[in-house]
């Protein structure tokens, strides 16, 4: 014996199912499943097997994992990006440091400020800045690069004088 239900949002439940079946105010991301139907007031004899399988809706659009070009990207950008190795090996030295200087520039929020402050691990900490500055744009990384120019963070951070020099 086999129980099918197939969900569809705002649908209720299809299959083998008889009887009112609530819908969970839960949602899965990032491609995990959450099962919450229930079999009550059922007498098993043998084994019951929850294996889910996951059929993909052929309605659902497709999703554009392409990587945008490089000449789509500002300058302040390309250049993050192509250092972003340089710049990860250099500043989780004195992580910190440089916490302090981009949350004094506004270039984080207050809150991923704490988020940052608490990873606690270096290069975590400064690979995460550095994704989140690249992710918000030309704006937020010339205000980085900004910073990163600043004398006092140069003194710091001597390695950076290679890259600031372009």
């Amino acid at each position: 014996m086999g129980i099918e239900t197939v969900r569809h949002q705002g649908k209720s439940a299809s299959g083998n199912v008889v009887g009112q079946v609530p819908q969970a105010a839960i949602t899965s991301r990032g491609g995990s499943v959450i099962c919450t139907d229930k079999i009550s007031n059922a007498t098993i004899d043998g084994d019951i097997d929850l294996s889910v399988t996951i059929r993909p809706d052929a309605r659902a659009g497709t999703v554009d994992e392409t990587l945008p070009s490089s000449s789509s990207q500002g300058p302040a950008v390309k250049m993050i990006t192509e250092h972003k190795v340089m710049l990860i090996d250099c500043l989780r030295r004195d992580h910190s440091y440089i916490l302090q200087f981009v949350h004094e520039k506004k270039i984080v929020t207050d809150r991923k400020y704490d988020q940052l402050k608490h990873l606690g691990q270096p290069e975590p900490t400064i690979i995460d800045l550095i994704d989140h500055v690249i992710g918000n744009g030309e704006k937020s990384c010339s205000q980085f690069i900004k910073v990163l120019k600043q004398p006092d963070v140069v003194s710091t951070f001597p390695q950076l004088k290679e890259m600031i020099r372009n």
